[in-house]
């Protein structure tokens, strides 16, 4: 798609099918993959083919020559090293980059911190849990002594009124 979008109309992949569709186009029997001849592209800028080349050469270090070996959909780790980066949370080509994807995967040291607040975390629903049971357990001996407290009331009202009937 990257070619399509970021070459001149008529050398673009899609041209000549697109050109002999009358009604719509079914994108899974487009083969986006074909030899287009490089050559034949006529980029909207430098920068587009420059690139685009960059990608290329970065798919063959990783994947090897044979093309079928290349994922079909982009290699974002790839794309981020060819295009020049992550700049200002946006990739050339790709716009905006998720939080999860700029933070999680480039920054060794998020990725860290994250596993360190994910063990604070657990560490503090731990604790929780073994508060929650002292609460209880309190709770359960609060309700023996109010027990116990009301038998001593009952049976210091029984007392009372016995030393009131035999005076």
């Amino acid at each position: 798609m990257w070619k399509q979008s970021h070459c001149k109309k008529g050398s673009r992949p899609l041209d000549k099918d697109l050109s002999l569709l009358v009604e719509e186009v079914d994108f899974e029997d487009v083969d986006l993959d074909e030899n287009i001849e490089e050559e034949n592209l006529d980029w909207v800028d430098d920068r587009a083919r420059e690139t685009w080349v960059k990608y290329k050469e970065c798919l063959v270090n990783k994947y090897g020559k044979e093309q079928c070996k290349h994922p079909k959909s982009v290699d974002k780790d790839l794309w981020i090293q060819a295009s020049g980066g992550i700049k200002k949370g946006k990739v050339y080509g790709l716009s905006n980059v998720s939080d999860s994807y700029t933070h999680g995967r480039q920054n060794p040291e998020i990725e860290r911190l994250n596993k360190v607040i994910d063990e604070l975390v657990k560490e503090k629903d731990e604790e929780k849990e073994r508060m929650d049971g002292v609460i209880e357990g309190l709770a359960a001996e609060n309700e023996t002594i109010r027990n116990r407290m009301e038998n001593f009331e009952r049976m210091l009202k029984v007392m009372a009124q016995g030393g009131q009937s035999s005076s």
